[in-house]
């Protein structure tokens, strides 16, 4: 980022001045000229002095140089580039020179520059659009031996049926009508096939196809851009030019050396000699020809508008208003009647004075011819003619803005005073943020445009420790990997990239690193190691109840839940081996293990072994978590009882206290039993009642003795079903108060029991 310069900022938003202070001494100098002139000087290039290019594609630059008199300099950007710098653009005089503005090469739309030719076609016309854009030119076809010349008349495409096998497909048919000598007035339809030619007759039609044809290869060459600041002042002074651009995300990439040779008995930790390099892309449209350069690994918000596209307003088309035709009528006769004189017109008065516009001086009388010969039954007057149109004024009135009385007190050839002004200073000071950092590069670097080049950012030597890595994670175990436990401490940042690993000389694998701040320590993978082999020694998962307690009808079982895992790493490498084991971070899990791991992150924890050459260890990693089962004891059957008490190892205190619960049950269902045999006998007995019923009905023309008999056993049975009906009764009776008193003795329960 800049430092902090006292010097008065001109932004190119408006026209200002800026007063001289201390001037920095300039990165790049262009040559001054010999005296300055009043006219402007030829346009100069600025050239870049630095340039800071951040990770989300945009870059800063700036531009330093000398400027003497009048001078014009020049900038060149792509179009994608101008965008940007229309949009963060800043020149700073710091001699007290005045910017006087800044231009660029405009393009119009190509769309908006079609609409100005005669020819109505767009960006990717088709032959049929052409055709039909030149109806009625005079042209010439030729078809084999056929030559027709005439006006054409149109085009149209026709499907050709299928027939004699061969396909369907479309024709392409023109319309010509003969114009001269014997074809004169002979219309004539020929197909436009591959052979046949059709030439333009008229001159200025082929002068329009051959604009069109002009414009559309103008789009391809409108990739550069020229902006042109123009500096005016006098003497010799220091330009600055600052703004940013969408430029390609710069690169890093890392070597780590290791070149002491590795022994059996040699220690896992060593030193790493870090090389960081950074692939930086000049795609501007300047050379970078000793610019101080950074690259900052920084996100700082941005976004582009199109500002260096001219831009057009839709707007709304209003049809012209018509006026309505009067029509003959007659009138009726009447006697003739002496009414009040009508007021005379009032004189025409120029508008202007005080707020009212500059307006002829006869507009009043021109709208008063319009005003109705009475407004609410009054004649018309002055009143009335105020009253249709408010906005007018008698002397100097609202319509059309200031008048002249105040002209040049507040405008001075339509711009306000108030926005000119000699200068203002702008104290300017750099922030940093902790999530920012820079390489700044001590030495000038060159980078020509549409180059790339790789440039060094860092080399110093870091403790690295060599390790194998194996991740545990759903009952698999991972690939083991060669990887370093690389502590950056440094006080420089590594930046997100890719590196490669030397050892003794030879390529040893390659790998991806995130931003390593700090005193920070990350493990990098780097290549598979096939001397380490990891298996699992088994895993199990358990539980058992630790407590047990009740209240209020409800029961609660607290148990312990273990889950153990057993990895059995085997060195068949000649050397040691630092192993470095992942075990994934389960929340509401709580790590119950010996040893401890060596690191833990939001999501692993890292368990470090030491296995000899042919060794072969096991590591026991253990987790646990504590959880409750709840039971609503009024909803338990006695099989749910039963599995409550096997959980707790069938406790004493617990049987004790479920005991009455459980008796409690069993009369319950003991009356229940009761309940349900009394009510299946009266179910009979409705049966038997319903049977007799119509008995008796189809027995209506019987004998009397017949009749009796069914009406003496309908009695009967009527009899016993008012006894089941007392018996349902006082068994229901009995049924809920065994019932009330399950409720009581759940209810009542009260226990706390460690298991």
């Amino acid at each position: 980022m800049s430092k902090p310069i006292g010097i008065s900022a001109l932004l190119l938003a408006f026209a200002v001045i800026a007063t001289a202070q201390q001037p920095a001494k300039p990165t790049a100098k262009a040559a001054p000229r010999p005296e300055a002139r009043a006219e402007a000087a030829a346009p100069t290039q600025l050239p870049v002095t630095r340039v800071s290019l951040y990770k989300n594609g945009v870059g800063f630059f700036e531009h330093s140089g000398r400027v003497t008199g009048n001078q014009s300099v020049n900038i060149d950007f792509t179009t994608a580039q101008l965008n940007d710098v229309l949009q963060s653009l800043t020149a700073v005089d710091l001699n007290g020179g005045r910017i006087a503005g800044a231009g660029y090469n405009s393009t119009t739309p190509l769309e908006e520059q079609l609409k100005a030719l005669p020819l109505a076609l767009g960006e990717d016309p088709t032959a049929v659009d052409f055709y039909n854009a030149i109806r009625g030119a005079r042209v010439e076809v030729r078809s084999g031996t056929a030559t027709v010349s005439g006006r054409l008349l149109n085009i149209e495409v026709v499907n050709s049926p299928e027939t004699n096998n061969q396909p369907a497909c479309e024709k392409r048919l023109i319309t010509v009508i003969g114009d001269a000598g014997p074809d004169s007035g002979t219309v004539r339809t020929l197909e436009l096939t591959p052979a046949t030619s059709v030439r333009l007759l008229d001159a200025d039609l082929h002068t329009d196809v051959t604009r069109y044809l002009q414009l559309l290869a103008s789009t391809r060459n409108q990739g550069l851009r020229h902006l042109t600041l123009q500096d005016n002042g006098t003497g010799t002074r220091e330009l600055h030019v600052s703004y940013i651009s969408e430029v390609p995300i710069w690169k890093s990439t890392y070597r780590i050396l290791f070149t002491d040779p590795a022994s059996p008995t040699a220690a896992t930790k060593q030193t790493a000699t870090v090389q960081g390099w950074s692939v930086v892309d000049n795609t501007t449209g300047a050379d970078w020809i000793n610019v101080q350069l950074s690259l900052i690994a920084g996100a700082p918000q941005s976004f582009i508008q199109p500002l260096s596209v001219p831009y057009y307003s839709r707007r709304p088309e209003i049809g012209l208003p018509q006026e309505a035709q009067l029509t003959p009528q007659t009138h009726e006769s009447g006697e003739e009647t002496k009414t009040a004189p009508t007021a005379a017109p009032m004189q025409g008065k120029t508008l202007g004075s005080g707020n009212g516009a500059g307006l002829g001086g006869t507009i009043e009388n021109q709208l008063y011819s319009q005003v109705p010969l009475s407004m609410n039954g009054a004649p018309r007057d002055s009143t009335s003619f105020q009253y249709l149109m408010p906005g007018i004024q008698g002397n100097g009135g609202a319509y059309g803005g200031t008048g002249a009385a105040n002209l040049n007190q507040n405008y001075v050839e339509g711009m306000p005073v108030s926005a000119i002004a000699s200068s203002f200073a702008a104290n300017t000071e750099t922030s940093t943020f902790d999530d920012y950092f820079a390489y700044n590069l001590a030495e000038p670097i060159t980078i020509r445009k549409n180059e790339s080049a790789m440039v060094p950012i860092l080399q110093t030597s870091l403790p690295a420790e060599s390790v194998t890595l194996v991740s545990y994670a759903n009952a698999r175990v991972s690939q083991p990997l060669r990887a370093l436990w690389l502590t950056n401490s440094s006080t420089l940042t590594l930046d997100r990239g890719s590196f490669a690993i030397l050892e003794n000389g030879n390529f040893a694998g390659e790998g991806l690193l995130d931003p390593i701040h700090p005193d920070e320590k990350r493990l990098l993978s780097y290549a598979a190691d096939q001397a380490l082999h990891v298996s699992t020694g088994g895993e199990n998962l358990t539980n058992h109840v630790t407590s047990v307690t009740a209240a209020k009808g409800v029961l609660r079982l607290h148990r312990t839940d273990i889950h153990e895992v057993t990895l059995v790493p085997r060195n068949a490498a000649p050397t040691r081996r630092t192993v470095v084991s992942e075990f994934p971070v389960v929340q509401g899990w709580q790590l119950d293990s010996d040893p401890t791991p060596a690191e833990t992150t939001p999501t692993l924890y890292r368990f470090r072994t030491l296995v000899d050459p042919g060794q072969t260890v096991r590591l026991h990693v253990g987790a646990r978590r504590q959880g409750t089962t709840e039971y609503a004891l009024t909803q338990s059957n006695d099989a749910t009882l039963t599995y409550i008490l096997s959980q707790s190892g069938n406790n004493t205190a617990l049987q004790a206290a479920l005991q009455p619960i459980l008796e409690a049950r069993r009369h319950v269902a003991d009356m229940q039993t009761a309940v349900d045999k009394v009510n299946n006998h009266l179910k009979d007995l409705r049966s038997d009642e319903e049977r007799q019923r119509s008995n008796i009905t189809a027995l209506a023309t019987a004998d009397k003795n017949s009749r009796e008999r069914f009406v003496r056993d309908l009695n009967a049975t009527e009899d016993q079903i008012a006894a089941a009906q007392k018996d349902l009764t006082t068994a229901q009776a009995t049924l809920q108060t065994a019932k009330d008193s399950l409720a009581s003795k759940i209810e009542s329960l009260q226990i706390d029991e460690t298991l």
